[in-house]
């Protein structure tokens, strides 16, 4: 896909371009045969997204976050408690860094400053949560009637990453590490949004979907980190949609990022972390869907009162 037909196919709100993903049936997950695959990417099966929705081309940047905290004052997880976790290259280990913030992912010490333009890390759960809640604030009246602006389901990530078929990564099944910024690069850091763009970017043009930094979505994983409380097929009306739950319970993350490998990167995999964490190798994209509607379970499927999305089949 070429800018100029991506620019056809965009919509801009909020000073951020988004791309439509239209509503209708996917494929989900991995085969049992997939030698990259972990089990908790299994059964693969087609699940339907029953509407539209649009997905930020680009992660949230540095810059980004910085107009939300000039105009609100927030402060982040990490800048209140002083510390957060950062990636040492050398020991291939995280390390507790004190001063380590969005601003300065690496922490004071090490003299690391923010590149603008590179997507914002060392936020977590929460900060992705309040940013979203601002751009609603100010901006929803842009959007089509019944949206808002929001984190991801995972179920709603993995289509824009890969596709109605079922790619492997976004731009195919083989791959190729330029287009994306894993630990096959050799970088160990973040690179500038749009790097690999548009080479690398998935079916519908959505851009660094693989590599470079992990996302937040909006679905747990369950409290217990070595067991899914929600597995598959995804089934959104099971709690696992649930925005109230505790911080005891981890949320999904979804991408893959620079020190992970062509497994991590792959569009299926799966990951997860505590809401609080803060990490300089997460952030998040912005999504727009429609409003979830409370249920029992958690919430309904987005602007669907009843009716989960159907697995439909298992391939």
């Amino acid at each position: 896909m070429t800018k100029e037909s991506i620019a056809e196919k965009t919509r801009t709100w909020a000073g951020l371009s988004f791309v439509r993903i239209p509503k209708g049936r996917f494929i989900m997950g991995s085969k049992e045969d997939d030698d990259l695959a972990w089990d908790d990417e299994k059964p693969q099966h087609t699940l339907e997204l029953p509407y539209d929705y649009w997905v930020a081309r680009f992660p949230i940047s540095v810059a980004d976050l910085r107009e939300f905290v000039q105009s609100t004052a927030y402060v982040t997880r990490a800048e209140r408690e002083g510390w957060c976790w950062v990636w040492n290259v050398e020991e291939m280990k995280w390390e507790k860094t004190e001063g380590a913030n969005w601003e300065h992912p690496l922490g004071h010490r090490r003299g690391e400053a923010t590149i603008e333009h590179h997507p914002v890390v060392q936020v977590c759960w929460y900060d992705a949560g309040a940013f979203c809640e601002w751009l609603d604030r100010n901006h929803n009246h842009e959007l089509p009637e019944g949206y808002h602006f929001c984190l991801p389901s995972e179920a709603e990530w993995e289509k824009a990453a890969r596709g109605p078929k079922g790619r492997e990564w976004p731009w195919g099944n083989e791959f190729d590490p330029g287009l994306c910024n894993s630990r096959e690069s050799g970088r160990f850091h973040t690179v500038e949004i749009g790097t690999s763009s548009p080479q690398g970017d998935s079916e519908y043009g959505v851009a660094d979907m693989s590599g470079n930094i992990w996302e937040w979505t909006s679905t747990l994983w369950g409290n217990d980190r070595h067991t899914a409380s929600f597995g598959y097929p995804y089934l959104s009306q099971d709690g696992r949609e649930k925005q109230s739950a505790g911080e005891e319970f981890f949320r999904i993350i979804r991408g893959g990022s620079y020190k992970d490998d062509l497994k991590g990167v792959r569009s299926a995999c799966r990951d997860l972390d505590p809401p609080d964490y803060s990490l300089s190798n997460l952030g998040f994209r912005v999504f727009v869907a429609p409003c979830r509607v409370p249920t029992a379970g958690g919430a309904a499927p987005r602007g669907i009162a009843t009716g989960t999305p159907q697995c439909t089949s298992s391939l």
